[in-house]
């Protein structure tokens, strides 16, 4: 794995594809950075800081969950399984999921309560990182179904 020297690796890559096993190292680098990087510099409140470092641990454990519904090291094209499945689920999730729950939890709050709380409660802390893990679970599902029937040649 490469941290600094890019024309190296893209001699490498020229010369033949990264294997499955760097792939995923590369893949988990970006997940551990992007999860991280989710923590807030300036506490805003503390389930702001549980919800950055859970969404961080789950985002690990998530890429590595999906790195072995592939087949881990001897798994085929995770990168591009992760990413384009990856991306019509959170369209879908975006529109079928998360937007009608955030219409009904603004408008019930907004008709049965004071308001929308400015800070994040331990209920947001739940939901956004259910949520999240309930993600990574669907998205391996299609994962590994279409891992399934590829060994499979179907």
């Amino acid at each position: 794995m490469y941290f600094w020297n890019i024309d190296k690796l893209k001699k490498d890559l020229i010369q033949k594809p990264l294997s499955e096993k760097e792939q995923f190292k590369y893949l988990l680098a970006m997940a551990i950075f992007g999860g991280f990087g989710m923590i807030p510099f300036i506490e805003i409140n503390m389930w702001d800081v549980y919800s950055a470092l859970v969404a961080g641990i789950t985002t690990i454990i998530g890429t590595y969950y999906l790195y072995k519904l592939n087949g881990g090291p001897n798994g085929k094209y995770i990168l591009q399984r992760l990413l384009s499945l990856g991306w019509v689920m959170f369209i879908r999730w975006i529109v079928l999921i998360m937007f009608p729950v955030m219409l009904l939890l603004f408008f019930g709050l907004e008709i049965f309560s004071t308001g929308v709380p400015d800070e994040t409660s331990v209920y947001d802390f739940v939901g956004s990182n259910l949520t999240y893990i309930i993600y990574f679970w669907l998205l391996g599902k299609h994962i590994k179904e279409v891992s399934t029937k590829c060994e499979n040649g179907q």
